[in-house]
């Protein structure tokens, strides 16, 4: 496998070297095998959400919040307040999200000394990215020479601000580019209710299991299916900018036509994200010099996920792309049958 195997924490960065933020939280990346990944989580406990007043007056509890505590962690031995939640909200521990992994690997005899886990945490702990990328046998390379790993994806939060999440997705190396699985996703979202149950986080992986080599044939598909310049110049004006935005949906355009991002240099009045003026500024790695197909796109829109600088905004983003590549489908086959 082609990822780093070191086990520091490193302050995750964009590849324009801006801090990622997680909710304006600065997140840290670390990365190696499950139990090494584990002394770079800490715990947390709840307490009954009161205060401290400062004249030492008596003060009550209030009975239907209470507090998530970070405990002491490292070299920072303070208790740190996290975020308050409801008395009836259930707390699930990372921990107890990185022994699930453990034991979903373990009952599809997958070994944990064959896997790589790269781990994301907010400032204090309380959200958190795992993903755990897959033996090299479950790697495929759709025809570009560039391998894509499957990866098994875990989003959860400790005081409520993000669902947990368990999603299954194709990871392509040569970009770092994230994109949920193909055409249909694997999903688990859960509220912070009851216990997290093994046999939910089984069937996601066992599903997606059985479901990659259909989808490997998606991909291979995607290469075949050309791109139309006129189509995509309407799909970028109308269905990308009403989703994400002038800025992105231009970006997407010149990284479609030349391999390489861009910022806006010219004027918005009376332009479209197909016409206005750009500037490169660094090559995409993996992109073609120009978008040949709709596997081509599907990677332009995820590195864009990708460069998002909040990661809750990457996970939206890589989550909203199998429905833009079919409303770009769906436009091209509208348009065949009005000829």
């Amino acid at each position: 496998m082609s990822t780093p195997s070191t086990t520091e924490p490193v302050r995750g960065t964009q590849a324009t070297g801006d801090e990622q933020k997680w909710f304006n939280s600065p997140v840290t990346f670390s990365e190696g095998s499950l139990s090494e990944i584990r002394k770079h989580v800490p715990s947390f406990e709840r307490r009954r959400f009161g205060l401290i007043q400062p004249d030492e007056r008596w003060s009550s509890l209030n009975k239907r919040l209470d507090t998530i505590v970070r405990r002491p962690f490292g070299e920072d031995q303070a208790y740190v307040p996290v975020g308050v939640v409801s008395s009836e909200y259930s707390l699930l521990p990372h921990t107890a999200v990185l022994d699930v992994a453990g034991k979903v690997l373990a009952a599809n005899n997958i070994p944990q000394s064959a896997v790589k886990v790269q781990l994301r945490l907010s400032e204090y702990g309380e959200r958190m990215n795992l993903s755990v990328f897959l033996p090299e046998k479950y790697q495929f390379d759709p025809g570009d020479g560039y391998p894509m790993a499957l990866r098994l994806e875990f989003v959860n939060s400790v005081e409520g601000s993000t669902r947990f999440r368990v999603l299954m997705g194709w990871f392509r190396f040569i970009c770092s580019n994230g994109l949920v699985i193909g055409v249909t996703r694997f999903e688990m979202r859960r509220r912070h209710v009851g216990e997290l149950a093994l046999s939910d986080v089984g069937r996601i992986l066992t599903s997606g299991l059985a479901q990659s080599s259909i989808e490997k044939q998606n991909f291979k598909k995607w290469r075949k299916i050309p791109i139309c310049p006129s189509r995509l110049n309407l799909w970028v004006d109308k269905k990308l900018q009403k989703l994400w935005g002038f800025k992105a949906s231009a970006r997407a355009f010149y990284i479609a036509r030349f391999g390489s991002d861009a910022e806006i240099h010219g004027q918005y009045k009376d332009q479209s994200p197909t016409t206005i003026l750009m500037l490169p500024t660094k090559p995409v790695p993996g992109a073609p010099s120009n978008c040949e197909n709709l596997f081509d796109l599907s990677q332009t829109l995820a590195w864009l996920a990708k460069e998002r600088r909040d990661v809750q905004e990457q996970l939206e983003w890589r989550e909203q792309i199998p429905g833009l590549l079919s409303a770009y489908m769906r436009m091209s086959v509208s348009q065949t049958n009005r000829k």
